[in-house]
């Protein structure tokens, strides 16, 4: 689809194009250029899951402060589809834990399946009785659609709290809980080391009893070495303890209340942006807004199309947050999409011009693309302003070693390709007479300082 206009009265250089779907949802956003007669052009393609409904869609124009709106309509889908599902929306349809109670020193497996693969791994949560993050984990998804984890049970490290854990599993925008219990007792002993008499019927754990009724014969007290084992616990309001010790009961986790998604997700962030996996390949290093949720903690995972998916929900609730722009450029850059992620930089910059994050991130896109001259001035704009912003200073100094680089190869490619007749200068002579011999002194040319002039003019502007 190409859509085209131009503007009477042009004050600002380009002009800014909203796409939303039957829902009113956001599908698209770009900044445009004006070309010299003050018109423009913009292609989309329709090739995507986003143009997958049938309905009346609306192009918003925005303009310094005036807009205008321009509808169009998708026809043509059949509205009932075989599967529930498109292939660009996998759910988690299964996730289950391999028992219900651990104890330390255990391991515990984590399994499930999904619809279809969409990213490769799937996000695992862990939380625990108090609802905070306890682990995190990325299992790959197989060729059959299921995945696994395993991990230890370490008392007082990755499990400190002794009650009922959740299982939390993301895939895409879906999302399915489990629970588990966890204890820091040992499993009872079956054999004592040394038995009672066979008269005597073996001592049991203590047990809480709920309104204790007379027997006939009195139960033997168990030994204080014996613990309780909280598989089975029953409660009362007067609880009677069968020891010689009282015995304080332990805390039950109350049941639990599945807390604000946006809330819990900025949880999780949280706790994934201490998570270092080394998987990001880019030469130049973006600046990520975190604390937003769950979108910019997998950026740091490299599941960069989870969070470009986290990011456009985010964006079609706020369209003018630059920190959703900026969050929502890199995904596409780490995509390789620097064309789309450019435009989501100048969207945030059109929102706020000091944004330093959406600058940085600019600069880098450009650098990638080539456009290493254009970068360089941005980092330098940004350490006018903050001389001691490190990740600046480290990516312009990329950009510098990267353009000198570029000039050398150029420098070494002319002198390489050029005619050679054509190209050195031609040599001076002068006739000197002396008195038994005449000869000729050159007068050369400085090639050296030609290039050195070609350099200083290059490192000036490398400021």
């Amino acid at each position: 689809m190409e859509i085209s206009g131009f503007v009477l009265e042009s004050g600002i250089p380009e002009i800014g194009i909203k796409i939303y779907d039957p829902e009113d949802n956001i599908i698209g956003a770009y900044t445009v250029e004006l070309e010299l007669d003050d018109g423009f052009t913009r292609t989309v393609s329709l090739d995507s899951p986003s143009y997958d409904q049938s309905g009346l869609y609306i192009i918003e124009f925005t303009y310094g402060d005036q807009t205008d709106d321009l509808f169009f309509e998708v026809v043509g889908i059949s509205e009932p589809e075989p599967t529930p599902q498109s292939s660009s929306d996998p759910e988690v349809l299964m996730v289950v834990t391999d028992k219900g109670t651990y104890r330390d020193g255990e391991f515990i497996k984590i399994s499930g399946m999904v619809s279809e693969v969409g990213s490769p791994t799937i996000l695992i949560g862990i939380f625990d009785p108090d609802n905070l993050p306890a682990g995190f984990y990325t299992p790959q998804i197989s060729s059959d659609l299921e995945f696994e984890a395993s991990f230890l049970v370490k008392n007082g490290v990755n499990f400190k709290k002794i009650g009922t854990y959740t299982v939390k599993a993301n895939y895409g925008t879906s999302k399915m809980t489990t629970t588990f219990g966890f204890t820091n007792k040992p499993l009872a002993q079956n054999t004592p080391q040394n038995p009672p008499p066979a008269s005597i019927p073996p001592a049991s754990p203590p047990q809480i009893i709920l309104n204790p009724t007379p027997k006939p014969e009195p139960k033997p007290i168990p030994t204080p070495q014996e613990q309780f084992t909280p598989a089975q616990p029953v409660f009362a309001p007067k609880p009677v303890i069968q020891n010689s010790q009282p015995v304080q009961a332990p805390k039950i986790a109350p049941q639990i209340i599945e807390p604000n998604p946006l809330t819990e997700e900025k949880e999780i962030g949280n706790v994934l942006n201490n998570i270092t996996l080394k998987c990001d390949s880019s030469h130049y290093t973006d600046s990520i807004i975190y604390g937003q949720g769950m979108g910019a903690a997998l950026m740091r995972l490299c599941n960069y199309d989870q969070a470009e998916s986290y990011f456009e929900n985010a964006l079609a609730k706020d369209p003018d947050s630059p920190e959703t722009l900026t969050n929502l450029g890199s995904s596409l850059a780490k995509q390789g999409r620097f064309g789309a992620a450019l435009e989501h930089y100048n969207l945030a910059l059109k929102k706020d011009p000091k944004f330093v994050p959406a600058l940085n991130n600019k600069a880098n896109a450009l650098a990638e693309t080539g456009k290493i001259e254009d970068a360089i001035a941005i980092y330098n704009k940004i350490l006018d302003n903050d001389p001691t912003h490190e990740m600046a200073k480290q990516n312009l100094q990329k950009a510098r070693e990267e353009l000198v680089q570029l000039v050398k190869l150029q420098v070494k490619e002319d002198s390489i390709s050029v005619n050679l007749d054509d190209s050195i200068p031609k040599i001076e002579t002068v006739k000197v007479n002396y008195p038994k011999e005449t000869f000729e002194a050159p007068k050369t040319a400085n090639v050296i300082e030609q290039i050195g002039s070609i350099f200083a003019g290059f490192f000036g502007f490398l400021k």
